[in-house]
């Protein structure tokens, strides 16, 4: 079967990297023909000044924006869509349209392209499906055009998936549609060896940040001096002029480096994803009081991880987590029901 893929995928960030990976990779071993569909929100129909277009050039020469450039050529890909404009007026060729994984349904982080990842372009006669599609939180926060849409398009799927829990719950009581929750793709595999080659744990505590947090560095560093580790960042960067990315570590080495460690600390949730897959000892702290750890709260609790989760620095430090070991048979165990159902479901998309 032709699959045309829709996801978020150009951006300078190793989750949205691997979710797309690991989905292309999932249907091409089930003998599946996949192209990304070549759309980005990076797109701006904004007239940017003299200043912000310096600054994207010296980014593009980035070693930072190369190393991502050349990650994205493992990606096959049909034509590139500015807008969704162009998607109707040509169309992938395609048997299936599938939208997913990532916050693609989150109008928070699609923002004015939201309406575009509920498929409304192409032959109405091709199926449509969404594979672990994500809200980014646990409820809908789409606005009445885009309800509207969604309500409209959703029955038009073959097959609808979330990523959490919650967030599947909220789409099927909104939108009274069956929807599945299904496995992040990141955890559809058991390993990444064609990035990290073989590994040898080594005597490091990972640190992995989306962005800078100064608190939960320095608890990070507190946890490695406690536990008598060499404190490694799994997300080094480098800027120009204090602003500018320029330099940052490689998809390959940030996977080794948690893969490879005795400890990890996070708020990340494939810095999770990839902590459970390798079966390293880990713990997350996120502070914020808010939806959106939704995502890394329900992946915790369908594997009985729940006590690895702060809400605070002073109770991450306070609880000696690191101290406690995880029962990673048991946690296998859960990992592999919850993959082969979620497997079955991409499975089913083809009858």
């Amino acid at each position: 079967m032709k699959i045309a893929l829709l996801t978020i995928w150009h951006e300078h960030n190793f989750g949205a990297y691997l979710q797309t990976y690991a989905t292309i990779r999932a249907l091409r071993e089930m003998g599946h023909e996949v192209s990304l569909i070549d759309y980005r929100l990076n797109d701006s129909s904004r007239h940017p000044g003299l200043k912000e277009r310096l600054q994207t050039a010296i980014t593009q020469l980035s070693p930072e924006a190369r190393m991502f450039e050349h990650s994205w050529k493992r990606f096959p890909r049909t034509k590139y869509y500015r807008s969704l404009s162009e998607l109707r007026e040509d169309p992938p060729k395609a048997d299936l349209y599938l939208v997913g994984s990532d916050q693609v349904w989150n109008p928070n982080i699609t923002r004015y392209k939201a309406a575009t990842f509920f498929l409304p372009f192409g032959d109405e006669r091709i199926a449509r499906a969404s594979y672990a599609s994500s809200l980014g939180s646990d409820v809908w926060t789409g606005n009445e055009k885009l309800t509207t849409l969604a309500a409209t398009q959703l029955p038009k799927f073959k097959a609808i998936s979330c990523r959490e829990q919650e967030g599947a719950n909220a789409l099927s009581t909104l939108f009274h549609q069956e929807v599945h929750w299904v496995l992040d793709p990141s955890l559809l595999h058991a390993d990444y060896h064609e990035f990290t080659g073989d590994l040898t744990l080594s005597d490091t505590l990972a640190y992995y940040e989306l962005y800078p947090i100064a608190p939960l560095r320095q608890l990070a560093m507190e946890v490695a001096r406690q536990m008598n580790l060499t404190y490694k960042s799994a997300s080094e960067r480098t800027k120009l002029m204090g602003k500018i990315p320029w330099r940052r570590t490689s998809i390959s080495s940030w996977i080794r480096t948690i893969a490879q460690s005795q400890f990890v600390v996070t708020h990340s949730f494939h810095g999770v994803a990839l902590s459970v897959l390798y079966q390293r000892p880990f713990m997350v702290v996120y502070p914020k009081a808010d939806r959106r750890s939704t995502r890394i709260t329900g992946l915790l609790q369908a594997l009985g991880l729940s006590s690895r989760f702060f809400s605070s620095y002073e109770e991450a430090l306070a609880s000696h987590i690191w101290e406690k070991e995880i029962d990673y048979k048991q946690v296998g165990q859960k990992l592999e029901s919850l993959r082969y159902t979620s497997l079955e479901f991409l499975h089913s998309l083809q009858s």
